[in-house]
């Protein structure tokens, strides 16, 4: 309770008369209500001795009792204004009542109205679910009514034969749209014939539809055969009527789906035409192009072994150099051929010299001109078989061999009559470069028509190459230089031909490997090779026989330098031979001129590498005086000898002076090699007289070689 406005505090009886008016009802606060236990007491008063302010007091030495009244008073003071709190918040709290009774009406009503709307929604769903069954049902009814008329309207269309479709078929002209017509056409005929069972609309309409079949068959098999019969027109183009069927190749697929016998007749009719036109055009094209070829060709006495004077007889003059002729042995400009492959064919009438008659050329020229011709037009025939006839692989070729087979032959037999007297192994192997290059270009375009004619003119070509390699092996062979008319040191005529020769063939070899020309080549190469030492036999002397021998591997070097890679067998094999004679060549110059001095460095420097003292080797004074002196006396006449002997000996100039300085700077080995001996034990011991300076032989080589 509060104290008086005075600020006295009230006495314990009107305290307790207080209290005694209010009757309060404490409930769970209610302390007196509560039964005490004494178990535990001595674990409170542990307790109580543990609090804080019990322990404050204890300090302080206050009396427990009367800090315990204190407490108490302060206790009953907090109480009694707690009180008054609660008794002045009371109409709040009343307010508070009334306000939640108000929320609880109005949540009452909510909850009346929600009811309400749930029990709507149900029937609501209700509808819907029905609405939904209703939907179904017309959904599977509307299914079936357009399945009904999908099939219906099928049907319809199938058997329906529409005016348009008829006067297109009968009365309009064979064009796309004729096509197109005979495409509905088709499909009409497919759709009566799936339907099996006879019907009434099915045998109504199965008459009109045979009716129209006939007459477009007719229609069709009249224009296809009109337009094959045009090729065989004078001065008619027949791929222009191969374009004008090609726009109809759908037409002639109805004739085989549902006339075969027609479409038989138009195909074999098209290959009979086509047969006999590519026929007359290559046998007069090729007729006409032989016309052309140079009358002067190789023959059987063009061969490398062959002696100049071999062809003039008593009886028979010879025969008047030929500008052509030239080239049996050498390729001149005929190798510009293969970089013209694919250019316009040669037309015989229009091949004019300059004086209006007609141009010649070798036969390689007109070989690439009638198989470029076979090339293009077999082709065009292929393709167009392909495609027209809708057939592929086998099917295609044996087609293909019926328009072109007569063809392939004649071309075939004759490439076998020319082969059959041909001497000209270059235009053969430039044929063969000009047929593989158009083999594969078909390859390249996935036309496989012409391989095995091409692999057949292959064997013709290569076959009859060989055989001339051979004649020409055999002829060097049999070249014996003991009764030809005359032999020098000089390059001799054989192997100039076939320095020119093998040159040729391997510029042709270069890039396209061909196992003809590299067995060829190397046999004739083993022959000319020994050709060439059986000349050198014919000298006595070893000196004249590495002179021609030099002389002729060299040249063979140079020729080759023009066409041949420095990497091939020919260019290496013969290097080494021309540098093995050519130092072979040095040895024997000096063994002649300073044997003595060179059998002294090779005797001495082997007796020092062998001896254990060299205070022991024996010095012959009187020999190496001796050659000090000799040396001294002709070495310079000796190398004015050596330069004029070996550039009157070699006719290439720059081989000349090469192996003017191997002679040379063997020399100046050797002599360095003298001079080395003589600074040794015991050979230094003694003082040679009137030995020549190392610096004043090196001088004089200068003289006659300018690159020391």
């Amino acid at each position: 309770m509060a104290a008086d406005e005075d600020g006295s505090q009230p006495s314990p009886d009107e305290v307790a008369v207080d209290q005694g008016d209010l009757e309060l009802d404490l409930g769970e606060l209610d302390l007196t209500t509560e039964d005490v236990s004494f178990d535990d007491v001595g674990g409170h008063i542990q307790e109580n001795l543990d609090d804080e302010l019990v322990r404050e007091a204890l300090d302080k030495g206050l009396d427990l009792r009367v800090y315990s009244r204190t407490v108490e008073d302060d206790l009953i003071q907090a109480e009694n204004s707690s009180l008054q709190d609660y008794v002045d918040q009371a109409p709040k709290m009343a307010k508070l009542h009334n306000q939640i009774k108000a929320c609880d009406s109005i949540l009452e009503r909510m909850e009346e109205m929600l009811s309400c709307f749930r029990l709507d929604l149900g029937n609501i769903s209700g509808e819907i679910q029905s609405l939904q069954e209703q939907s179904l049902g017309m959904s599977v009814k509307l299914r079936n009514r357009k399945a009904v008329q999908a099939d219906l309207g099928t049907f319809v269309n199938g058997m329906v034969i529409s005016p348009q479709l008829v006067d297109t078929i009968c009365q309009g002209q064979v064009n796309e749209d004729f096509q197109e017509a005979l495409q509905q056409l088709h499909e009409k005929l497919e759709f009566v014939e799936e339907q099996g069972e006879e019907t009434a609309s099915v045998t109504d309409v199965s008459l009109d539809l045979e009716r129209l079949k006939i007459k477009a068959t007719a229609k069709t098999r009249e224009y296809m055969l009109s337009k094959i019969s045009a090729t065989k027109k004078p001065m008619s183009n027949p791929q222009m009527q191969q374009n004008a069927l090609l726009k109809l190749k759908e037409a002639f697929r109805f004739l085989v789906l549902h006339h075969h016998q027609t479409a038989a007749e138009i195909r074999d009719e098209y290959v009979d035409t086509m047969s006999k036109i590519h026929f007359s055009y290559f046998k007069a094209y090729l007729g006409r192009l032989l016309k052309l070829q140079f009358d002067d060709v190789a023959d059987k006495d063009d061969v490398i072994g062959m002696e100049d004077t071999a062809k003039r007889g008593f009886f028979q003059s010879s025969r008047p150099a030929h500008k052509q002729r030239g080239t049996v042995f050498t390729i001149g400009n005929r190798g510009a051929l293969l970089m013209q492959l694919e250019e316009p064919i040669l037309v015989p009438h229009t091949a004019k010299d300059g004086t209006n008659k007609d141009q010649k050329f070798p036969y390689e020229r007109l070989f690439r001109s009638f198989q470029y011709a076979l090339l293009d037009n077999a082709a065009r025939e292929y393709l167009f078989l392909a495609e027209f006839f809708n057939v592929s692989d086998t099917r295609a070729y044996e087609l293909f061999k019926g328009v072109m087979g007569k063809t392939l032959s004649l071309l075939t037999k004759h490439l076998e009559t020319f082969t059959g007297s041909c001497f000209d192994a270059i235009g053969l192997a430039i044929c063969g470069r000009i047929n593989q290059h158009y083999k594969q270009m078909l390859r390249d375009r996935s036309i496989p028509c012409l391989r095995p004619y091409f692999d057949h003119v292959n064997q013709i070509i290569w076959a009859r190459f060989s055989h001339i390699i051979s004649l020409n092996v055999d002829s060097v062979r049999a070249a014996d230089p003991h009764t030809m008319a005359s032999i020098d040191t000089r390059p001799h005529y054989i192997v100039r031909r076939y320095a020119e020769f093998s040159g040729a063939l391997l510029s042709l070899n270069e890039g396209q490997t061909f196992e003809a020309i590299t067995t060829g080549l190397m046999s004739l190469m083993e022959e000319v090779g020994n050709f060439i030492l059986r000349m050198a036999a014919e000298y006595p002397q070893r000196r004249e026989q590495l002179v021609l021998l030099i002389n002729n591997y060299d040249m063979m070097l140079s020729v080759y330098g023009e066409h041949a890679s420095s990497t091939s067998e020919e260019v290496s094999g013969f290097s080494r031979m021309l540098k093995d004679r050519t130092s072979d060549y040095a040895e024997l110059q000096i063994d002649e001129r300073f044997g003595g001095l060179m059998q002294f460095v090779k005797q001495t420097e082997g007796i020092l590498n062998s001896a254990a003292d060299k205070a022991s080797i024996r010095v012959e004074q009187g020999r190496i005086q001796g050659l000090i002196d000799s040396f001294g006396q002709g070495w310079k006449a000796s190398l004015t000898a050596i330069d004029s002997e070996v550039m009157r000996s070699f006719t290439n100039f720059k081989t000349g002076t090469g192996i003017l300085q191997e002679v040379l700077t063997q020399l100046v080995v050797y002599y360095e090699r003298f001079l080395a001996i003589l600074k040794q034990k015991p050979y230094r011991e003694t003082s040679w007289a009137g030995l020549i300076d190392r610096h004043q032989v090196m001088v004089e080589v200068k003289k006659h070689n300018k690159t020391f």
